[in-house]
C-alpha cells in the first residue's frame, strides 16, 4: 500500500477525512483525496483517539476541533474581554473541552494559560483532566479565570466555586458562564440527562453559591441570544459528522458512534427549545475573588 493510501492515524483523522469528502460533494467542488490525506496525516500524527469516548469524538465532530460544546473563538474572547487582565496574567479555563478555548486565547492574548476538562485522562501541554489535576492543585496562583458550564454539573455549585476559588488570587476576576433555569426546582432532565448529580439552578441560587464560595458578583449578563446561534451552527456540521461515522469500518464502534450522534441530536434539540421558550438561559456571572 502506498503512503498516500495508508490508513489515517486514528479515528479523529478518519472522521475529518470523511467530513471533508462529504463537504466537497455537498458544495460541488473537486476533492483531492491525496492532498487531504497528507494534510490530515500531518495534523493528527501526534494525536491518538483510541482512549477517547464515542461521546467526546461525536461532540467534537459537531462543535469543531477541540470543542465538546458549542463555541467559537469570538465566544471565548467575549468573556476574555470582560476580565480586563494585564498582558502576562495567569488565567485558568474551567471546562476547556479538548483545548479549543485555550487555543482561542493563545492566538488573541499573551496570557499564561492553563485549562481543566472533564474529558478523561487528558494531560497534554497546559490542558489537564480534573482527575489528573486533583493529584496536584496549584493553589492561589491565577489572576483570572473563565468557567464554561461547570457550575451546573456539580450537585453543589458552591463546591465547584470553592474549588475554583482555591486556584485564584484574592482580587482575581472570573467569568462563570452557565445555564440558568427560570424557576427553582426545574430539573429539565431531558436537557441534562448526563448531569446525574447536578442540574441548572436559578440565578438567585447561583448568586448565593458564588457568594458563599468567596466571590463578589459584579454583574450578571444574559448571553442567551449570543449562545443560540452557536447551537444552530453545530447543526450545519451534523450531516458531515453522520457521513463520517457511516464510513467507519469497525462495526461495533460505528454503532456506538451512531448512538452517541443520535443522543447529541436529541440533547441539543431539547436544549434549543428550552432556550427559545425561556425555560433556560445562558448567563455570565462576572465576579471578583474576595
Amino acid at each position: 500500500m502506498s503512503a498516500n493510501r495508508a490508513p489515517l492515524p486514528g479515528l479523529q483523522a478518519q472522521l475529518a477525512f470523511a467530513g471533508r469528502k462529504f463537504h466537497a460533494w455537498w458544495e460541488g467542488y473537486a476533492f483531492d483525496g491525496t492532498a487531504e490525506r497528507a494534510t490530515l496525516r500531518a495534523q493528527f500524527q501526534v494525536k491518538n483517539a483510541s482512549n477517547r469516548t464515542p461521546e467526546d469524538l461525536v461532540a467534537e465532530a459537531i462543535w469543531g476541533n477541540g470543542r465538546l460544546e458549542p463555541g467559537t473563538p469570538a465566544w471565548t474572547l467575549r468573556f476574555a474581554r470582560l476580565l480586563s487582565l494585564p498582558v502576562r496574567a495567569n488565567v485558568i479555563v474551567f471546562g476547556a473541552g479538548e483545548g479549543a478555548p485555550l487555543s482561542d486565547l493563545k492566538h488573541a492574548t499573551r496570557w499564561k494559560l492553563s485549562g481543566l476538562t472533564h474529558a478523561k485522562n487528558v494531560a497534554q501541554g497546559n490542558l489537564r483532566s480534573y482527575d489528573l489535576a486533583m493529584q496536584r492543585v496549584d493553589k492561589a496562583g491565577a489572576a483570572g479565570a473563565i468557567s464554561f458550564f461547570e457550575l451546573h454539573r456539580d450537585a453543589s455549585p458552591a463546591s465547584f466555586a470553592s474549588f475554583a476559588a482555591e486556584l485564584l488570587l484574592p482580587g482575581a476576576k472570573t467569568c462563570f458562564v452557565d445555564y440558568v433555569v427560570a424557576r427553582k426546582g426545574a430539573r429539565l432532565r431531558s436537557c441534562f440527562p448526563a448531569s446525574k448529580n447536578g442540574a441548572p439552578k436559578t440565578e438567585g441560587e447561583y448568586r448565593d453559591a458564588l457568594k458563599n464560595a468567596g466571590f463578589s458578583i459584579d454583574d450578571a449578563i444574559d448571553e442567551t441570544s449570543a449562545f443560540m446561534p452557536l447551537v444552530a451552527e453545530g447543526w450545519s456540521r451534523w450531516r458531515r459528522a453522520y457521513s463520517g461515522i457511516s464510513n467507519i469500518e469497525n462495526t461495533p464502534l460505528r454503532i456506538d458512534m451512531m448512538r452517541a450522534l443520535a443522543a447529541q441530536a436529541g440533547l441539543w434539540a431539547e436544549r434549543y427549545e428550552a432556550l427559545k421558550s425561556g425555560q433556560l438561559r445562558v448567563v455570565c456571572f462576572r465576579t471578583t475573588r474576595r
